[in-house]
């Protein structure tokens, strides 16, 4: 074991690792941009021609991007990748892939403070490169990977603060500022990382007390509080208020109002108390935080959004069950000083995602991946040492376990990049590009595409690389819906539509529709095979 793990090659392997699983082939797996991908790429090429969105806000706090008021450090850092590669899919995704290879350095720095013991910090890295989560979000644009690695970085630096023998107060400075930072990054921080620093503030507080500029610190980050929470107010609370569960019609109605309003013989008292739409929230709250934690979610399928996930797989590998247990058995048993750390962690990483309704979801649970990793790698830790004796039993056990834990890997590694495209790739918009490299064949004519809700302009923005000032001027949205999303109805020879009336169709003028797939001669098909759009040209024949 030790002679194992004395090595430093072995973290050097690691991170290559890690990076290969994150950047080969990340142009084409996934072989489409989802819209949100597509916006943020666009948005650090608007910010780079214009330094303002692409609605003209100078560099905002805020994106208003399709109304669902996304949050901009991925933006202005995916400048310098758009800057140096060109808009396109690579340099949209490089800064998420980056960033989980960060995360791979950083875990093991963390497993090592926490642990004392290489070992375990070296699995930790490990377990956090084969990640089937930490993989999945790392070849996507997905903010919530960059900003746990953000939020890992402010995890290390104060973790090195806590345990060093002199307090170095630039140390602490430095943790405040990365944890305020996730704040700017993505919308679960906003509610986790306040909660997060105070419970490390109330646990370390005698070794922050020593720090003389304590006040300074706390007054760093309470300021990123303030203008995060103030740039949400200007910009999104409507479209969050939509997502909470005490706004969801569905849950209030199955859980309140159906019951109030039966024929049932019911106390009149009791049903003002339980019948309420604040009583029924709260339960589907609490409802919702255990199904983080369910099997189903972790090891089986993932969350509800089908852009998130495989479907058939689940976040972490099914043999991660058993390192979960082990380790998190043997943290309680040896009462490690992890837990002062792991116990809020674990407790407050659930709530972003508990209280919107379509919880369990992995984007907003994605917080909770690197813990559950550091405990893996715990777990493993100790089963290795269990089965240190040199016997042919001992070897007979770890060897079928690390068969079992690497054929998990392989059928992850094939579901993901042999599979994706032609199994998951339709919920990534895939034929969207298509659609505008078909377009570029009919440069004079006028395009009509079906379907506004699924935000098909941002695709036309991306690749036509389109100027952001011509943009602004051009555009035409339509109404904001009651959920607070702006749909475009034109912009320079775009038109989106809800319905195409082939009828009527106008001379010098492409229509693309999905559902218009009945001719395969004038189609756009998945990897599959499966048309996914169609597309009518009528030419002027005068």
């Amino acid at each position: 074991m030790k002679i194992f793990f004395d090595s430093k090659l072995i973290l050097l392997l690691i991170i290559l690792l890690a990076l290969i699983l994150r950047v080969y082939k990340l142009d084409t797996i996934p072989a489409s941009l989802n819209p949100d991908e597509a916006a943020l790429g666009y948005t650090s090429f608007s910010f780079l021609r214009s330094l303002g969105d692409e609605h003209g806000k100078f560099l905002p706090l805020s994106l208003q991007s399709f109304g669902d008021w996304k949050l901009p450090v991925y933006s202005y850092i995916t400048t310098i990748p758009v800057a140096l590669f060109g808009l396109n899919e690579f340099s949209t995704r490089f800064v998420s892939a980056l960033s989980g290879v960060i995360g791979v350095l950083l875990i093991y720095f963390i497993g090592l403070l926490l642990f004392k013991k290489r070992g375990i910090a070296y699995l930790s890295s490990f377990f956090y490169a084969l990640s089937p989560w930490g993989i999945y979000f790392s070849r996507g644009a997905y903010e919530v990977n960059l900003a746990t690695t953000i939020f890992l970085a402010g995890l290390l630096t104060f973790i090195k603060y806590i345990l060093s023998d002199k307090k170095n107060e630039k140390i602490l400075i430095f943790s405040s500022l990365l944890f305020g930072l996730t704040l700017f990054t993505q919308h679960n921080y906003i509610i986790f990382t306040p909660f997060f620093v105070l419970s490390l503030v109330i646990i370390f507080r005698k070794a922050i007390r020593k720090n003389k500029s304590s006040f300074i610190t706390a007054g760093i980050f309470v300021f990123f509080i303030i203008a995060s929470y103030f740039s949400i107010t200007v910009g999104g609370s409507n479209k969050i208020s939509t997502l909470v569960v005490f706004n969801d019609k569905n849950i209030i109605y199955e859980r309140a109002e159906k019951l109030r309003g039966d024929n049932a013989n019911k106390n009149k008292f009791l049903e003002r108390i339980l019948h309420t739409k604040y009583l029924v929230g709260f339960y589907q709250i609490g409802q919702n935080y255990l199904n983080s934690f369910s099997p189903s979610f972790l090891f089986d399928k993932g969350g509800e959004k089908l852009v998130h996930n495989l479907g058939y797989f689940g976040n972490f590998y099914l043999f991660d069950a058993l390192l979960f247990f082990v380790g998190f058995s043997l943290l309680f048993w040896n009462r490690e000083k992890s837990l002062m750390v792991f116990l809020p962690w674990l407790f407050l990483a659930p709530i972003a995602s508990a209280v919107t309704r379509d919880s369990p979801n992995s984007t907003r649970l994605f917080t909770i991946m690197p813990l559950f990793v550091l405990i893996a790698s715990y777990g493993a830790y100790q089963i290795l040492l269990f089965f240190k004796k040199r016997s042919i039993r001992s070897f007979v056990a770890k060897a079928a376990l690390i068969f079992l834990f690497f054929l998990n890997v392989i059928y992850f590694i094939d579901a993901y990049f042999v599979h994706l495209n032609t199994q998951r790739i339709r919920f990534w918009r895939y034929g969207y590009r298509e659609a505008v490299y078909l377009t570029q064949s009919y440069p004079g004519y006028n395009v009509v595409m079906r379907g506004p809700e699924n935000f098909p302009y941002i695709y036309f923005l991306f690749y036509e690389k389109y100027d952001p000032l011509k943009f602004r001027k051009e555009a035409v949205y339509y109404p904001p819906t009651s959920e607070g999303f702006y749909y475009v109805k034109s912009f320079g020879r775009y038109q989106f539509v809800d319905k195409i009336d082939y009828s009527n169709a106008a001379q010098n003028t492409i229509y693309i529709d999905d559902t218009r797939l009945d001719d395969k001669n004038h189609s756009i098909f998945l990897p599959s095979g499966e048309p996914i759009l169609g597309y009518y040209a009528k030419e002027d024949k005068r």
